[in-house]
């Protein structure tokens, strides 16, 4: 096969692929640009609906309270004690720390 033929096959078979429109005119890359940078994409826009009950927070509240305290001061302490399994330890270290002092301050003190 001479070079003029494998030449030709080249063309036939580069002609033959199907040519796909390139998209990214500078019309759309502006529109793009807008859409995504200034309008925001289109999940932004998307609406949601939630089914909520205000009251809920009422019936809630004294079972919270039991569970965590007053805003959460039981929480707090269990937070402070760690999980590790040696909260006892650490509980009987704060209180010998903390005993005899004004919620945990010496300078109230007279």
């Amino acid at each position: 096969m001479s070079k003029a033929a494998l030449a030709i096959c080249i063309v036939i078979l580069l002609a033959s692929v199907g040519q796909q429109r390139v998209e990214a005119t500078v019309v759309r890359l502006l529109t793009d640009f807008v859409q995504n940078n200034v309008a925001g994409i289109p999940l932004i826009h998307k609406t949601e609906e939630y089914d909520f009950d205000p009251e809920i927070s009422k019936k809630r509240r004294e079972l919270y309270y039991e569970l965590h305290g007053y805003r959460g001061e039981k929480v707090i302490e269990r937070l402070g004690l760690g999980i590790d399994g040696k909260h006892h330890e650490r509980l009987a270290y704060q209180r010998h720390r903390d005993e005899g002092h004004l919620q945990g301050l010496n300078y109230l003190q007279p």
